[in-house]
């Protein structure tokens, strides 16, 4: 066998979602959130900022997802489409909902709230 098994292992939280502990190939476990990370809304930005590479990470996706949502991608990064169709063509790879986690910053983040 291999020394690290991948098994469908995951952890629930009190909402019920499941949050999905995957080991990489060093044998490292990573606990993903139950919301797939997606923050398409910032491709444009990233690529006249002049980032060329990304990386799609999956979970427990299928075979044909993982196509769907390559392929979506490539349409975005050829130009074919824009980052709002590109997130209207992600949604069903994630019906559970979609979370831009650490990528989210607020509008108003140079606000400085008003200590009391």
């Amino acid at each position: 066998g291999r020394p690290c098994e991948k098994h469908r292992v995951a952890l629930r939280d009190v909402n019920g979602r499941a949050h999905p502990v995957l080991a990489d190939v060093g044998c490292r476990n990573t606990v993903f959130g139950a919301e797939a990370q997606e923050a398409s809304r910032h491709l444009d930005e990233w690529r006249a900022a002049g980032i060329r590479h990304f990386r799609l990470e999956f979970a427990h996706e299928t075979a044909a997802e993982v196509r769907r949502v390559a392929g979506a991608f490539q349409e975005a990064l050829r130009g074919a489409i824009g980052a709002a169709e590109l997130s209207r063509r992600l949604a069903p790879s994630a019906p559970q909902g979609v979370t831009e986690g650490s990528l989210f910053v607020p509008d108003d983040y140079l606000t400085i709230p008003l200590m009391q």
